[in-house]
């Protein structure tokens, strides 16, 4: 088996996009596909292979890997949460399940390596109580994305046992970052202190937060990718405890000086759970996994971003 190639789907998104540039900086080979080629695929001058994939497409899957020799794959494509297609579940299955599925069979049949997927925090669903959760937590999903994820784990663990395909999935917290478009707290918050507006945000009484900044989730990733050997299926990433919505604000104002919030019923209700924090000591032991960046560098990271886009 040769070195091949890392795939890496979906990098018009937050993930893909982080992942492509962190393995190209590593001097990894790296063959990039979604939907359209990002205008900004291009990194330092190196010209990373692009290859159209509309999912769950299962033939691209084939050509991809025997076109660029393919041995391993970062799956970081489809619909990145429950705000997405709302109105139409049914595309939400086929792109998240059946895009899932096909790829697992193409690493049975041509005998890849390691396969890192992204699950969610959403698998869990809304548990009993704010207890920390493991991965041993039973999955309770109560949307069709969050059942998507919990399902693709299903597959991932039975292809493993049954055809020994070495897959893995990582159940993330709410990620944010340059290059999140999606609703985020955090980046409205930075957004709205920019311009002295007043983010508005939902109590969310009896619900967590939870945000892990992406350069955290590329370690992780990379830790997932590389490890000789996983000791598990499915691991937890997020930042390891409930953080109070006061820090976060707090920690927002050390870059963005006027960010402030009021509660409001009508406000913001994304990126909060009904359930405790995830239990990342899997993570830390098998991927070395060690989330190190604090809401205030993830905003001033967040914050050039927004600025520069802003302005281009």
């Amino acid at each position: 088996m040769t070195e091949g190639a890392v795939l890496v789907t979906g990098v018009g998104g937050l993930i893909g996009a982080a992942v492509v540039r962190q393995l190209v900086a590593d001097g990894v080979a790296v063959v990039a596909t979604d939907q359209v080629r990002p205008p900004d695929l291009d990194l330092d001058g190196l010209a990373v292979p692009f290859l159209a994939h509309d999912l769950p497409d299962p033939h691209r899957w084939h050509d991809a890997i025997q076109r660029f020799d393919i041995r391993r794959v970062v799956h970081a494509g489809g619909v990145s949460g429950p705000m997405l297609l709302g109105d139409n579940p049914s595309r939400v299955c086929d792109i998240n399940l059946l895009g899932l599925a096909g790829l697992l069979e193409a690493a049975r049949i041509h005998r890849l390596g390691r396969i890192v997927w992204f699950s969610s925090i959403m698998a869990y669903g809304n548990q009993p109580s704010l207890s920390p959760v493991d991965e041993d937590t039973p999955l309770r999903p109560d949307t069709v994305y969050g059942a998507t994820k919990a399902a693709g784990e299903a597959l991932i663990h039975a292809y493993h046992a049954e055809h020994g395909v070495d897959a893995t999935a990582l159940r993330v917290a709410s990620c944010y970052g340059p290059g999140r478009t999606t609703s985020c707290m955090i980046r409205t918050l930075v957004e709205d202190g920019l311009v002295d507006r007043i983010t508005r945000i939902h109590p969310a009484t009896g619900r967590t937060r939870q945000h892990i900044f992406i350069d955290d989730v590329v370690g992780a990733v990379r830790g997932a990718l590389d490890a000789p050997a996983l000791r598990q299926r499915i691991y937890n990433v997020g930042p390891g405890y409930a953080q109070d919505l006061s820090e976060i604000v707090e920690q927002v104002r050390a870059t963005v000086p006027a960010a402030n919030a009021v509660l409001d019923p009508q406000g913001l209700a994304w990126n909060t759970f009904g359930l405790g924090p995830l239990v990342i000591d899997a993570a830390r032991r098998d991927l070395g996994f060690s989330p190190s960046t604090s809401i205030a560098d993830g905003a001033a990271s967040t914050r050039d971003w927004v600025i520069e886009r802003g302005t281009s």
